[in-house]
């Protein structure tokens, strides 16, 4: 079971057709600004995302299953973030007005801290950045041995968390068509490439020039 089901708070909805197999291809999201490889057209299902600091933010799952395995992308929506932890009723939204960065940045070590605690035997577990966008990376074998490969990445700038999950049979390829092509996207829909400095910011090169 995908750890984000355990964080839902309320029955998902779907919002698309069912998952048609087709092969290969690249889909996009400017709702989440974000694309990636998926072996068939994804099930999008809103959700409700319980953060590290008791927020409940608005997410989507874009879900698609095949023979091959089980992929998943969970696109968690912070743009509002703020709004949310001020109106909270508990001392820390309070006391600390700048909460939500804080619980937008504790993000990614929450995502990977709640799949180390579902079980398996955890083969890979490290940081990790596709684009220079930075996260986390983990493969885990399940107690049926198929494998879950894992990559957790925030985007700061468009301020979404993006977690994919897939799911292989057990002897079954790595699903590099899926793990690597992740990509975020600016508002009009085009592919951004971040730098990155010395201190570990990044930026967006045609917005800098």
């Amino acid at each position: 079971m995908s750890m984000f089901r355990l964080l839902i708070l309320v029955t998902a909805v779907s919002v698309a057709m069912p998952a048609m197999a087709q092969g290969w291809f690249q889909f996009r999201s400017l709702e989440d600004r974000f694309g990636v490889n998926f072996p068939a057209e994804p099930e999008v299902e809103q959700v409700e995302y319980l953060s590290e600091f008791d927020a409940i933010l608005p997410a989507r799952r874009y879900t698609a299953r095949t023979e091959t395995g089980t992929y998943i992308v969970t696109s968690v929506d912070f743009t509002e973030a703020e709004r949310i932890h001020a109106e909270m009723e508990k001392m820390s939204a309070a006391d600390f007005p700048t909460q939500w960065i804080n619980d937008m940045r504790a993000s990614v070590a929450r995502a990977a801290r709640q799949y180390r605690q579902r079980g398996g035997e955890i083969n890979y577990d490290a940081w990790a950045h596709i684009d220079r966008i930075e996260g986390h990376q983990l493969q885990i074998t399940n107690a049926d041995n198929s494998v879950t490969y894992v990559g957790i990445y925030l985007d700061g700038h468009s301020r979404h968390l993006h977690v994919l999950e897939a799911t292989v049979p057990a002897n079954r390829p790595p699903p590099v068509h899926f793990q690597q092509s992740l990509e975020v996207l600016n508002p009009e829909g085009v592919q951004v490439r971040y730098e990155m400095t010395p201190e570990g910011c990044s930026y967006d090169p045609a917005e800098a020039a």
